[in-house]
């Protein structure tokens, strides 16, 4: 892990100093004279902040449960659209986090790290046997692409 503090000159006269930790999903701090102005957050994560908060303003659009697939989200027109369907989708409760990691193209851990670290709750275990089967699913496709 890197860490740096860089200050930089804004205008000529406002400076700010950014201090960061790498590798991604870590918060980048932007100070004026000392005081916290700003934090960079990961895109991806700031993503799945934007589809919680676009869930929990308008549960009513996800009340019905469709059928999400890859062909579907790829019709969108932008990635916060697939991100706000395919999360407010788990958070409804109507596919499960592993089909929304490999709707997102991610792995189920990465998903979850990035829904802890950004505070929207993790579902654990399936609610219904249709949910266990595709959990199922998800996992023997994911062991045959290794």
């Amino acid at each position: 892990m890197t860490a740096f503090r860089r200050t930089l000159p804004i205008s000529g006269i406002l400076w700010i100093t950014i201090y960061s930790i790498i590798p991604d999903g870590y918060t980048v701090l932007v100070e004026n004279h000392g005081q916290p102005e700003v934090v960079i957050v990961d895109i991806i994560d700031f993503q799945l902040q934007r589809a919680a908060i676009h869930y929990f303003s308008s549960p009513q659009e996800y009340a019905k449960d469709i059928e999400i697939n890859e062909a579907t989200l790829e019709t969108l027109p932008t990635d916060q659209d697939r991100f706000n369907i395919v999360i407010g989708h788990y958070l409804a409760v109507h596919i499960s986090i592993g089909r929304s990691a490999e709707l997102l193209g991610m792995s189920t851990p990465e998903l979850m790290v990035r829904l802890s670290r950004s505070g929207i709750a993790l579902r654990f275990g399936p609610e219904a046997q249709e949910e266990l089967d595709n959990e199922v699913e998800v996992i023997t496709k994911s062991l045959r692409r290794k």
